[in-house]
């Protein structure tokens, strides 16, 4: 698939700095021709730069940091995430079934599902898992992987693989930043399939990112901006940014003040 291979040949890229066009070539078995029609993609969402026989990745790129281990993030803005849950928790309906996506913001809308009778989460995450104990309301279908202790999370083919069964009807999705540039970004690569097959397995979309997320871009692009229906914050941002959002038919709304 070829959405797929450009992803991969962005990683390989930013995990390298460099490369040439010969060793990309042969690194994924395509044409001069073909890997050109990729780089031009990745050159539009700001991640890399062509330079004489082949590419390097774009210094505003290279220098994002890896992944913040999960307890540092999880303290970081708590109250706009807690409202931002409080507002995709709205969304949900009586017997929806919904993945919820490993994150420090995502994890919070269990807080806020108690007034529903019942519902189905889908989730990796163990924050979910872990907070869904307390409502026996929620019927739990966690993935089965392995641990990953960055994201406190399940990760792995077998989560992909057993995700694949179900029909979802809303997919709370996480994110490390978001841009025009780059679309929606994440910094696991293990977490990247899993992200893109709730995608392709729910009916509606909600992107939860707080102001802090907006013009970041990180290691891979998971989602395109058209892919989701709402994003939901704590803070609107630029005028730009909201423009491409409307011509997408994605909406912005940001949680009230509580």
């Amino acid at each position: 698939m070829r959405i797929s291979r450009i992803d991969q040949l962005e990683q390989y890229i930013l995990e390298h700095k460099a490369a040439s066009i010969d060793a990309l070539c042969e690194e994924f078995e395509i044409s001069k021709n073909t890997l050109r029609r990729d780089l031009e993609i990745l050159v539009s969402r700001g991640t890399v730069e062509k330079v004489y026989g082949g590419v390097v990745a774009c210094e505003n790129t290279a220098a994002i940091p890896s992944l913040i281990n999960f307890h540092e993030r999880a303290g970081k803005n708590a109250q706009s995430k807690q409202k931002i849950a409080a507002l995709a928790a709205s969304f949900v309906r009586e017997r929806d079934i919904i993945f919820i996506d490993s994150g420090t913001t995502t994890m919070n809308i269990v807080d806020h599902l108690a007034h529903l009778n019942s519902v189905t989460v889908i989730t990796n995450s163990l924050q979910v898992i872990n907070k869904s104990m307390s409502y026996p309301n929620i019927n739990v279908i966690a993935l089965p992987g392995s641990l990953k202790r960055d994201t406190a999370s399940l990760v792995g083919s077998s989560c992909v693989e057993y995700l694949e069964d179900y029909n979802i009807v809303r997919a709370f999705m996480a994110c490390t930043g978001l841009s025009a540039q780059a679309g929606v970004c994440n910094a696991s690569t293990e977490e990247y399939t899993i992200k893109k097959t709730a995608l392709k397995k729910s009916q509606k979309h909600y992107l939860l990112a707080d102001s802090s997320k907006f013009g970041r871009t990180s290691l891979m692009t998971f989602g395109e901006i058209r892919q989701f229906d709402y994003i939901l914050t704590d803070r609107l941002p630029d005028d730009a940014f909201c423009s491409y959002c409307r011509e997408l038919g994605c909406a912005i709304e940001t949680a009230p003040e509580q």
